[in-house]
C-alpha cells in the first residue's frame, strides 16, 4: 500500500506542465547527447545546470533526470551504425552492435538496444521505488560517527574505482574537501582560504566548478581536436524491427547479469556505468546462448551491456536520496538543485519532502516510457547528428558555458572560475588525471566537516566515539580491510600459495 501511495503522490508532483514540459525537454536533450559524440551528459548537465535556478525543484531535477536518462540509449545508436561511442558506457554496446549492423542487421541491433535500456531504466526506478525509503531508515540510526565514516567510504570507494589511478582519485578528492572549506568558517566565523577576496567569503559555489571541469574542460578539447572520419554508409539504414523488440526476453540470463551488476554498481559512488556495462558484458560472456561469437555481433552482449547502462539511474539516486552520497558524476551534479532549493539529501528527505522523492521516482518511471517513444519515432533523424562537426560543437558548447556561468549569479567572478576550473580540467585530462572525485568531495565536504565537528566537540576531542559505537566501528573496520586488502591477500598467497595444476 505504501507503494502505491508513494506512486500516487509521484504522478501528482510531475503531473504540472513546467514539470511535464521540463521532462520533455529534458528527455530530448538527452537522448541528442548521447548520440553527439564527445558531449555525454556528465557534459550536458554541468551546462543545464545553472538554468535550472529559476526553475521549481522538481522541473529543475526533472529537466537533469530527463538528460541522465534519454543519454544512455542514444549513446547506442552512433556506438551501432558509426562504431563510435556517443559517451563511455556505450562503448560495450559498439562490440556486438556494429559486426550486427555491419552484416545487415542494424535494424535489429538498435532494437535490442532500445528494448533493453528500457527494461533496464523502468527495473532501476522501481528499485528505487521500493528500496529507497528502507535504506533512508536504515541510514536515519546514523549518528555523527557513522555519517563521517560513510563518507570515507565513499572516498575510498572512489579512489578503488579508479585502480591504478587511487592516489590521483584520493588527490582529487582531498582537494575537493579542501575547496567545500574555503570562506567562512560557520562555527568561529573566521575567514578561511579567502586570500581577502570579499567573493570567496561565501565559499567556492559548485556551479562554475562543475560548468568549468566539464563542460569548458570538454569544449576546449572538442575545439582543439581533430575532426574524425567514419564510415557512415549504414545511417541510412537506421531503423527499429518490431520483431527484435522482443528479443532481449530470450535471453533471461544476460538480461538478469546486465540488470543485477548496473544496479548494485550504480549504488556504489563514483563508479558510474562504464564499469557495470564491462562487468556485464564479460559476465554474460560466459554461458552464452546465442552461439555467435561475443565481438562479432552476438546479440547477448548487446543485451547484457544496455541492461546494464540504463540500470544505473534507479541505484545512483538511491545513494543521493537516501544517504546524501552522490553515486556518480551525473547525479552529483543534480544534487546541486538540492543545494540551491535549500533542500538535504538524505534520511530526513523523506520526511521532509516526500513529494520530492516520490516525484523523482515516478518521474524516472515515466522518462524511460517518453525516452523510448521518442526513439522509435526518431531515430531515423538522430541518426543523421552523427554528421555534426564536433569543432564546431564544442564552440556551441563553449558559448552555453559562459551564458550560463554568468546567468546562474550575474556576475563576472563565477565566469573567471568557470575558466580557471575549465583550463585545469583540461590540464587534468590531458595529464589522465580524474576530476569526478573532486566534484564528490565538493559535494559531501559540508557535511563531513560539519559532522565529524560534532564528533569531536561532544567526545571533547576524542577519536573513541568510532570504536565505540557498534555501527561506526563495523565501518572503521570495514574501511581498513578495504584499504589494506592488497596487503592481506600478498600475505596469505606468501604463506599459502596455490598450487598450480599440472599442464
Amino acid at each position: 500500500m505504501d507503494f502505491i501511495n508513494s506512486l500516487a503522490q509521484g504522478f501528482s508532483t510531475i503531473g504540472t506542465w513546467p514539470v511535464v514540459v521540463a521532462m520533455v525537454v529534458g528527455s530530448v536533450i538527452g537522448i541528442v547527447v548521447g548520440v553527439l559524440p564527445g558531449v555525454g551528459p556528465g557534459v550536458t548537465i554541468a551546462v543545464m545546470l545553472p538554468f535550472t535556478y529559476g526553475m521549481t525543484p522538481m522541473a529543475g531535477i526533472s529537466l537533469l533526470l530527463g538528460v541522465y536518462v534519454g543519454s544512455y540509449p542514444g549513446g547506442a545508436v552512433t556506438s551501432i551504425l558509426i562504431r563510435t561511442p556517443g559517451e563511455a558506457s556505450s562503448i560495450m554496446t559498439m562490440f556486438d552492435g556494429y559486426p550486427m549492423a555491419k552484416r545487415g542487421e542494424a535494424q535489429r541491433a538498435l532494437s535490442l538496444a532500445f528494448m533493453a535500456s528500457f527494461i533496464g531504466g523502468m527495473a532501476s526506478a522501481l528499485l528505487l521505488g521500493i528500496a529507497a525509503k528502507p535504506v533512508a531508515s536504515f541510514a536515519a540510526r546514523f549518528g555523527a560517527a557513522e555519517g563521517v565514516m560513510a563518507i570515507v567510504l565513499a572516498a575510498l570507494c572512489v579512489g578503488k574505482a579508479y585502480q591504478k589511478q587511487f592516489g590521483s582519485a584520493l588527490m582529487m578528492m582531498g582537494l575537493g574537501f579542501f575547496l567545500a572549506s574555503v570562506g567562512i568558517d560557520p562555527n568561529s566565523n573566521e575567514q578561511r582560504y579567502t586570500f581577502g577576496s570579499a567573493d570567496m567569503l561565501s565559499g567556492i559555489p559548485l556551479v562554475p566548478v562543475v560548468v568549468g571541469l566539464f563542460g569548458l574542460a570538454q569544449a576546449l578539447v572538442m575545439v582543439s581536436s581533430p575532426v574524425p572520419t567514419f564510415d557512415a554508409s549504414l545511417i541510412a539504414k537506421a531503423g527499429l524491427s518490431w520483431r527484435a523488440f522482443l528479443e532481449p526476453f530470450k535471453y533471461p540470463r544476460s538480461l538478469g547479469k546486465g540488470l543485477f551488476l548496473g544496479t548494485a554498481i550504480g549504488i556504489l559512488p563514483a563508479v558510474g556505468a562504464a564499469l557495470s556495462t564491462s562487468m556485464a558484458y564479460f559476465w554474460a560472456k560466459r554461458g552464452a546462448k546465442d552461439p555467435t561469437p561475443f565481438g562479432e555481433g552476438n546479440p547477448e552482449g548487446i543485451v547484457a551491456a544496455e541492461a546494464a547502462n540504463n540500470s544505473n539511474s534507479g541505484g545512483a539516486m538511491i545513494t543521493v536520496l537516501a544517504l546524501g552520497i552522490p553515486g556518480d558524476a551525473m547525479t552529483a551534479i543534480i544534487m546541486g538543485v538540492f543545494v540551491v532549493h535549500g533542500i538535504v539529501p538524505g534520511p530526513s528527505l523523506f520526511a521532509d519532502r516526500p513529494e520530492i522523492v516520490n516525484g523523482i521516482f515516478a518521474g524516472l518511471l515515466v522518462l524511460n516510457v517518453l525516452v523510448m517513444l521518442m526513439l522509435i519515432w526518431g531515430v531515423k533523424y538522430l541518426a543523421r547528428l552523427a554528421y555534426v562537426n564536433p569543432r564546431k560543437l564544442g564552440l556551441v558548447i563553449l558559448a552555453l558555458c559562459l551564458v550560463g556561468a554568468y546567468s546562474s549569479a550575474n556576475s563576472w567572478y563565477f565566469v573567471w572560475l568557470a575558466l580557471v576550473f575549465g583550463v585545469f580540467g583540461l590540464v587534468c585530462a590531458r595529464c589522465h588525471i580524474p576530476t569526478i572525485p573532486m566534484v564528490l568531495g565538493m559535494v559531501m565536504g559540508d557535511t563531513l566537516e560539519a559532522n565529524l565537528r560534532q564528533v569531536l566537540s561532544v567526545s571533547e576531542g576524542s577519536f573513541m566515539p568510532f570504536i565505540t559505537r557498534p555501527l561506526a566501528a563495523w565501518m572503521v573496520a570495514l574501511t581498513l580491510l578495504i584499504l589494506f586488502w592488497p596487503l592481506v591477500q600478498r600475505a596469505l598467497d606468501r604463506f599459502w600459495p596455490h598450487k598450480k595444476a599440472p599442464p
